[in-house]
């Protein structure tokens, strides 16, 4: 074989091992929406109990709205702590089942509070906007 023919087919072959990795590593990257949503919630959870300002307004759409346990409405600046940890540090969701409806997704769920233990009822309504999922309506509720 002439040096350009092993030169081909040698750039041929790495062409097609460097497209094989990166297709496995695209399709291990790109999570289901449902697994993204469960992420999302989790992301929530943590920004809230670390008082992280940035990701809570990343991740609450600026037209949320909400209701509390107590039945008050929220809008997206009553999820945003002032100055330290919110309400959910150390919280962990349990139970939570996803539904997709196009750019639309649906959690419902419990989150269990870690000092007193309460669980809390969760019902999140996420919309896919622009490149990312954002949490566009809540419902808390004690079961």
């Amino acid at each position: 074989m002439s040096s350009w023919k092993t030169t081909l087919a040698l750039a041929l072959v790495a062409f097609a091992t460097v497209s094989v990795r990166q297709s496995q590593q695209t399709s291990a990257t790109a999570a289901k929406p449902e697994e993204q949503i469960l992420q999302m919630e989790r992301d929530w959870l943590a920004a809230d109990g670390q008082g992280d300002v940035a990701s809570l307004r990343r991740l609450v759409a600026d037209d949320f709205m909400g209701g509390s346990p107590g039945g008050t409405l929220l809008a997206k600046e009553d999820l945003i702590p002032r100055g330290g940890p919110g309400a959910f540090l150390g919280a962990v969701p349990t139970d939570t089942s996803v539904r997709i409806f196009g750019d639309t997704a649906v959690l419902m769920g419990f989150i269990k509070t870690s000092g007193t233990q309460e669980m809390v009822r969760l019902t999140l309504v996420c919309q896919k906007r622009a490149t990312a999922w954002q949490i566009i309506a809540a419902q808390l509720a004690h079961p």
